[in-house]
């Protein structure tokens, strides 16, 4: 199956102060269908564990242009757009009952040996499982680099916890999204609902290690860092643009 879909309604738990669908959830529902995918085509993830390997995120970029409220019911389209040699790129279409699009995103993935900690050449067999789309959401797609900021305006520190890890035995890329709202200034989580949503990950997190979310704000853009205890290296860079 080229594009799959699916209808989901919007759960209580999924919304914000303001009865919207928060952006951390647009994601979860668009990680949800795309595990659903793999499923139907044969390498989801009880089909991987099998042998040992995981699909992993690397990067998300979402356009939201309206959210929906509390039980409403929102229809997700899904396909993989191409693979290349390591990566798998997907790109999701989300509607409304009625029909209009309400979001749009890409994402690149790999696929890991748990084993040997290795990143594995996508086969033939996987790519002919998935039958390629030829469409992007964005004409630009992906953006290929980020640029991390000088220096930072404030800081949000947290310990890992046993809730945050998924079966990957690292943290799960949600919350990568829930420590950068955590870091925003009370007055831009306040006052500003975000359209546009990138996420970089660069190294995983485990369980008990200590981060620190730097913030800045740069050209637009609120930019949210998230480094190890001693800042030396990046775990994922996020960005929250209007």
């Amino acid at each position: 199956m080229s594009v799959y879909e699916h209808i989901y309604t919007i759960d209580y738990i999924d919304i914000d102060e303001n009865n919207c669908l928060t952006t951390r959830n647009f994601i979860k529902y668009m990680q949800e269908i795309a595990g659903s995918h793999s499923n139907f085509v044969g390498y989801g993830l009880n089909d991987l564990i099998k042998v040992n390997m995981a699909w992993i995120i690397l990067n998300w970029k979402v356009k939201i242009f309206n959210r929906p409220k509390c039980k409403d019911k929102i229809i997700i389209k899904t396909w993989v757009n191409k693979f290349d040699k390591i990566y798998s790129f997907r790109e999701f279409e989300v509607y409304d009952e009625s029909n209009n699009l309400i979001a749009i995103a890409s994402s690149k993935w790999v696929l890991k040996n748990h084993s040997t900690k290795t990143i594995v050449r996508i086969s033939p067999e996987i790519v002919d499982a998935y039958d390629c789309v030829n469409k992007c959401v964005f004409e630009d797609g992906l953006d290929k680099k980020v640029v991390i900021p000088d220096s930072f305006d404030s800081f949000f520190e947290y310990i890992i916890q046993r809730r945050d890890i998924d079966t990957n035995h690292h943290v799960n890329n949600l919350y990568y999204i829930d420590f950068a709202y955590e870091a925003l200034p009370d007055e831009v989580f306040k006052n500003y609902l975000f359209k546009n949503v990138e996420v970089f990950y660069k190294k995983e997190i485990r369980c008990k290690e200590k981060i620190v979310c730097c913030y800045s704000f740069s050209c637009g853009q609120h930019i949210v860092v998230i480094k190890n205890e001693d800042l030396s290296e990046i775990h994922a860079v996020v960005r929250f643009e209007m």
